[in-house]
C-alpha cells in the first residue's frame, strides 16, 4: 500500500487521469442503470393497466357480458378482461377528479354526475403486444359494443403505446450498452497504460528482484493495489455524480414520474448502486493492473 501511494504521489496527473477516466465511465454506468432501471418500471406499468378498453350500449345483459368476457378469456394473448358497471365508472370518475367541484358537476347546469350518463365498458390487458389486432376484431363483432354517430365502434386501443416503448427502452439499453462497452475500453486501455509506464520506469528494479529470487505477485503486487486505488475512487466518484444528478433531475422528473416511479429515489437503491459500482470498479481495474503488470514480469524474465 505505501509502495502503492508513493507511486502516486510522484505523478499525480497521471493518477489523476486514472482516476477522471474510471469516475466518468462508471458515472455513465451508474446513469443507464438508473435509466434502465425507470425505462423497465415504466414499461410494467404500461403492461399491467388495462390497455383496450371498450364502451357497451345500455340495455346490454349479464349474460351478453359474461359471453363477451369469456370469449376475451379464451383468446391467446389476453391476460385479463373486466367489466366495469355504471356504477364502477362513476367511482373510478370521482378517484381521478378529486374534489374539483366543477368536473364533479356541482357547480355547473349539467348537474351533479351520476352513474347513468357514464357508460358501462370492458377492459382488456394483454399479455403481448401482438395480440391487440386479434382482440380489437371480436370487440369490431360485438353488438354489445357502442358506436359513434359515424357507426364507428367506441373502443379505446392504443395500439402502438406499449410497442413503441418497448422499442424505445431497447434502442436506450443498446445505446447505453455501447457507451459503456467503449468507455470500458477506454478506461481499461488508460490503466493499463498508466501501469505499464510505471513498471517500464522500474524495469531494472523488477529485473534484479527477479534474480534474487522474488515472486512474481510480490513484484506485481503494488501495482495492483494502485490501480485498485483508481478503480475504487473512480467509483466513488461516478457515484457522487450520479447522486447529484439524481437530486438535481428529481424536480423536473417527479410531476411526470411521479405516478409510476417513487420520487425521491429510496437510499437503498442509491447504496446499491453504489455497491455495485465499487465492486465493477474493483474488477476493471484488478483485471487492467493484472494484465500490464504480468506482461511486464514475463517480458523480465
Amino acid at each position: 500500500m505505501n509502495t502503492a501511494l508513493k507511486n502516486i504521489r510522484r505523478t499525480p496527473f497521471q493518477a489523476l487521469a486514472a482516476v477522471f477516466v474510471v469516475s466518468i465511465t462508471l458515472f455513465v454506468v451508474g446513469i443507464f442503470s438508473l435509466v434502465t432501471l425507470a425505462s423497465s418500471t415504466i414499461l410494467l406499468n404500461f403492461e399491467t393497466k388495462p390497455q383496450i378498453i371498450a364502451y357497451l350500449k345500455d340495455g346490454h345483459t349479464t349474460d351478453q357480458v359474461a359471453g363477451l368476457i369469456s370469449n376475451l378469456t379464451s383468446t391467446q394473448g389476453v391476460k385479463n378482461a373486466v367489466y366495469i358497471s355504471k356504477q364502477d365508472a362513476l367511482e373510478i370518475y370521482k378517484k381521478s377528479v378529486g374534489n374539483d367541484p366543477i368536473l364533479l358537476g356541482t357547480v355547473t347546469d349539467w348537474g351533479i354526475v351520476t352513474a347513468d350518463i357514464l357508460p358501462a365498458s370492458v377492459e382488456i390487458t394483454a399479455s403481448d403486444p401482438k395480440s391487440f389486432s386479434t382482440i380489437a376484431s371480436i370487440l369490431e363483432k360485438t353488438e354489445i359494443v357502442s358506436q359513434t354517430p359515424q357507426g364507428k365502434k367506441e373502443i379505446d386501443f392504443p395500439q402502438d403505446v406499449i410497442t413503441e416503448l418497448t422499442k424505445w427502452t431497447n434502442a436506450i439499453r443498446t445505446a447505453g450498452l455501447v457507451l459503456i462497452i467503449a468507455l470500458t475500453m477506454v478506461c481499461v486501455l488508460t490503466i493499463v497504460i498508466i501501469i505499464s509506464m510505471r513498471i517500464s520506469s522500474r524495469r531494472i528494479e523488477i529485473s534484479t528482484l527477479k534474480l534474487l529470487g522474488a515472486q512474481n505477485f510480490y513484484i506485481i503486487k503494488p501495482y495492483i493495489t494502485e490501480s485498485i486505488i483508481y478503480g475504487l475512487v473512480g467509483a466513488l466518484f461516478g457515484w457522487i455524480f450520479c447522486y447529484i444528478t439524481l437530486l438535481y433531475s428529481t424536480p423536473f422528473l417527479a410531476p411526470r414520474l411521479g405516478g409510476i416511479i417513487s420520487f425521491p429515489v429510496r437510499f437503498e437503491i442509491v447504496l446499491m448502486l453504489l455497491v455495485a459500482l465499487l465492486i465493477f470498479g474493483f474488477i476493471l481495474s484488478f483485471i487492467s493492473s493484472l494484465f500490464a503488470a504480468a506482461r511486464f514480469v514475463k517480458r523480465a524474465k
